[in-house]
């Protein structure tokens, strides 16, 4: 009976003094121990494999979401925040006293709080949510309503529900309640922080960060809320508070994570490095951080601010060794500093003219930049528009070289060509001897690898048995010549390779100076030796190591010549441009531009180069005006009537929509499509000089190019593609135009006419001249009026045909004698359509259009 009153008394349905305690105590020490021991393994494990991002603000929590859906009812994916889970449901399902809507185990608040943590950290929000949700609503007297309350705002956060998470929490602050506790407190002030912080408010995020950074009694949390407020008054600017919170990271020095600690030092170090006159400070004190052991894993770190110092202070070379010393550093991987790393040492060879290294550096930035970020689009345009920058500066330097050349006297172009060809010998030299002494070192790695097998293998048989020698000893020998076995002429069968290889390439020579040399007088060796050395003096005599190879190769012939400083003289017209629109490097764009002038170049290229010099020079302030008003003064006396010249004097016409490029090609595309295809052809040759540079001309020249084809067929359109692909290679108009190239070619169109018999595709063709533009419009609209009347589908169209005439079209007629009838009607119709026509098959038509060979198929069909 005593037990029976025991097991009623424990029931979860009975509301006594017994149930709640033994309940409590159950859940208590038992499975809720249990599972905050997991929960706490949990977020260890997530603590060591997230890193914090110390190029933005830092989250208050170490804490990651990963994007991706999860399905209802899913499963955790961390196994300890599932085993806290698994605890949380246990107590909830065996003590949980739920009775008329009311809880009355007061540990079951810790239960579903516990619940919602290991959802929300397994990121599983919304059952998160019910969890929190459950002890606000039932348990309303719990003291963990203000956890629950907290919890339940970082899921809105997380469920980017920014603005509830604010108002919820601002009712909390406003409520004043005596019952919070500090820690409570400075949580809940983070918190809110993080919420304004989502919403981009830097003021309001400061506030609450600042009060929790004052509020917090753990120190690696105080440490983090310290360095997350000097990063937020950084972010608005204010730069004296910045340092003072970075300084009290730093005096909390051993009490904190090391991270903080160091990371402190380097946003100071970012704060202060625009003052010219703290650099050499700067500098030594990244020395010392560098020197300190406890900062190995921060090396990459400290290695590339140093490098960003040598930068400002003008030291290339310093800079260049700092930012590969910050690559090859050991410890965790930092992506973007990596991507920064290359990008600043592309930047540095790019100064250097060195394009395709610079290149190379872009091209593993790249690959350490997230995808659609700011940094990886802005270093993706630089590589782009290196590849113009590339494939000008080689044209440029090798017309200045053969120009250069071609002006030397006959003596100095022999001093200079013989300068490069002792320069070659010697790097060939240097280059064959690195060979022989490789050859010569694996020869004796091989030898030396030999003769230990066969030291080893007689040594270690001892009474039939083999005995392996320590590691430590290896074999051992009996003289200290042995000893030094690996020295090479120590060993016979290396010297001996060595002699043959020797024999092999040089014959057999005395022993004396310059040896090397053939025309020294040789012993009295064989026949066979004699001829070794003749082959030897004929490889010495190689084409390329005399004058002549060289000189005869000079392009002495004007018409090349010519032609070679038209593409000199573009090229560096579009270096300037390239420099001066997409670099934003004005000084590398003047060197370009003035260095084109002394070559006196065309107009098309010598006007907008004045202009684009008067608008660097406009730039430039004070000093500089004297030579803007120069350039501006040159073209209007110069070029009176060109556009640039109206721009300069009414300026407002710059900015006029109707005349920009981008509305200028809008107008003459819809000629295109109105087939006005030789107002394009004259109107792209007039704007050609005017927006030479500007990007829109590639386009101009592409649309030329299909106006062409339509208006002189496919010859012309090849030559004008050709053009675009040759002169624009490394635009989207350019490529396309090659691409065009190469597909016309393959799909080409026979010139000659095929036999219409067995076709089944014809047309209808009416010839008019373009005088006749009003009466072939009023025509057009009566055989379209006939078709209807008579219920025929038959296209009709209006295509152009050469400067001088016009086609009216009836399409998809299965037969000649169907074209026929069609003629036939027209001619019986109310609008008496009797006009000379031609039939023609589809394949013929294109024959036709593509070769103007109009009149030719007339004679062959009369």
């Amino acid at each position: 009976m005593a037990l029976l009153l025991v097991v009623v008394g424990c029931s979860r349905k009975s509301n006594s003094f017994t149930s709640r305690n033994l309940h409590a105590l159950s859940t208590k020490y038992n499975v809720l121990y249990n599972g905050k021991l997991a929960l706490e393994e949990g977020l260890q494990s997530l603590e060591q494999t997230y890193q914090d991002n110390y190029w933005e603000v830092l989250p208050v929590e170490r804490f990651e979401v990963i994007e991706e859906m999860q399905a209802p009812g899913a499963k955790p994916k961390n196994s300890s925040f599932e085993r806290a889970e698994d605890k949380a449901i246990k107590a909830v399902q065996k003590h949980s006293m739920l009775i008329d809507q009311e809880e009355y185990n007061p540990q079951i608040d810790e239960a579903y709080l516990l619940l919602g943590k290991a959802r929300y950290y397994d990121q599983r929000f919304i059952p998160a949510l019910e969890a929190f949700n459950y002890i606000l609503q039932f348990m309303p007297e719990s003291d963990q309503t203000l956890s629950a309350n907290i919890w339940r705002e970082k899921v809105n956060m997380r469920l980017d529900n920014n603005e509830t998470a604010i108002y919820n929490l601002n009712k909390i602050l406003a409520s004043s309640r005596s019952d919070i506790e500090q820690e409570d407190l400075a949580t809940l002030n983070a918190t809110l922080s993080q919420a304004y912080l989502n919403m981009k408010m830097l003021d309001s995020a400061l506030v609450y960060m600042y009060k929790a950074a004052n509020l917090t009694e753990n120190k690696d949390t105080e440490g983090r809320y310290k360095f997350i407020a000097g990063q937020l008054y950084a972010r608005a600017g204010e730069k004296d508070s910045a340092l003072v919170y970075f300084d009290r990271v730093i005096d909390m020095h051993r009490k904190i994570p090391r991270n903080y600690y160091l990371n402190a030092f380097i946003e100071k170090v970012k704060l202060q490095d625009q003052d010219s006159l703290n650099r050499d400070q700067l500098l030594t004190l990244l020395d010392e951080l560098a020197e300190n052991r406890e900062n190995r894993p921060w090396l990459d770190d400290i290695y590339s601010r140093k490098a960003i110092l040598y930068e400002q202070l003008e030291n290339t070379q310093a800079a260049e060794e700092f930012y590969n010393l910050s690559l090859r550093s050991n410890g965790p991987k930092d992506r973007y500093l990596i991507a920064n790393n290359y990008s600043s040492l592309g930047s540095i060879n790019f100064d250097k003219d060195e394009y395709v290294r610079a290149g190379k550096y872009y091209d593993s930035a790249l690959t350490f930049y997230e995808p659609r970020t700011k940094e990886h689009r802005g270093v993706k345009k630089k590589r782009e528009n290196l590849e113009d920058v590339i494939t000008y500066e080689l044209r440029r330097r090798s017309a200045d070289s053969i120009f250069a050349v071609n002006a030397m006297s006959e003596a100095e172009r022999t001093v200079y060509y013989q300068t490069y060809i002792d320069e070659f010998i010697a790097e060939e030299k240097r280059l064959e001897e690195q060979a022989e002494i490789a050859a010569a070192n694996e020869a004796q790695n091989k030898a030396g690898v030999q003769n230990f097998n066969s030291m080893r293998s007689q040594n270690t048989k001892k009474n039939g048995r083999s005995v392996t020698a320590p590691p430590s000893l290896g074999p051992s020998f009996d003289n200290t010549r042995s000893k030094g076995n690996s020295f090479y002429f120590y060993n016979p069968q290396t010297v001996a390779q060595g002699k043959q290889t020797f024999q092999r390439k040089w014959g057999r020579r005395e022993l004396a100076d310059n040896w090397r040399r053939s025309k020294r007088q040789k012993n009295d060796l064989p026949d066979e030796e004699d001829v070794l050395d003749e082959e030897i003096l004929e490889e010495e005599l190689k084409p390329e190591h005399t004058v002549a190879y060289y000189t005869d190769q000079l392009i002495t012939d004007p018409v090349a010549l010519d032609s070679i400083a038209a593409t000199r003289d573009f090229a560096y017209y579009q270096l300037g441009v390239i420099y001066k629109e997409k670099f934003k490097r004005n000084d590398l764009a003047i060197q370009r531009f003035d260095k084109l002038l002394t070559y006196d170049p065309e107009e098309k290229l010598e006007l907008p180069t004045y202009y684009n010099l008067y608008l660097i020079y406009k730039e430039g302030g004070d000093d500089a005006f004297a030579k803007a008003e120069y350039f501006k003064n040159l073209i209007l006396t110069e070029y009176p009537d060109t556009r640039y010249a109206e721009i300069l004097r009414s300026p407002d016409a710059q900015i006029d929509d109707e005349s920009s490029p981008e509305a200028i090609y809008s107008r003459l595309y819809r000629q295109y499509e109105s087939s006005n295809y030789d107002f394009v052809i004259t109107e792209v040759d007039r704007y050609e000089t005017i927006f030479n540079g500007n990007p829109i001309l590639p386009k101009m020249q592409l649309l030329k190019a299909y106006a062409s084809g339509r208006l002189y067929g496919v010859e012309e359109y090849r030559k004008n593609l050709d053009y675009v692909a040759m002169s624009f290679p490394n635009s989207e108009e350019g490529k396309a135009a090659q691409k065009l190239v190469n597909e016309s070619k393959s799909l080409s169109i026979s010139n000659g006419f095929v036999d219409a018999s067995k076709s089944t595709d014809f047309k209808l063709m009416y010839r008019f001249d373009r005088a006749q533009n009003d009466d072939l419009k009023r025509i057009k609209g009566e055989i379209d009026s006939v078709f209807v009347m008579n219920n025929y589908s038959f296209p009709v169209s209006i295509d152009v045909y050469d400067k001088k005439d016009n086609l009216l079209l009836i399409h998809d007629m299965r037969s000649q004698l169907s074209a026929e009838g069609v003629a036939e009607l027209l001619e019986k119709s109310d609008f008496k359509i009797d006009l000379p026509f031609v039939i023609v098959s589809t394949k013929n038509y294109q024959v036709i259009q593509a070769y103007k060979k109009l009149d030719d198929y007339l004679v062959n069909n009369k």
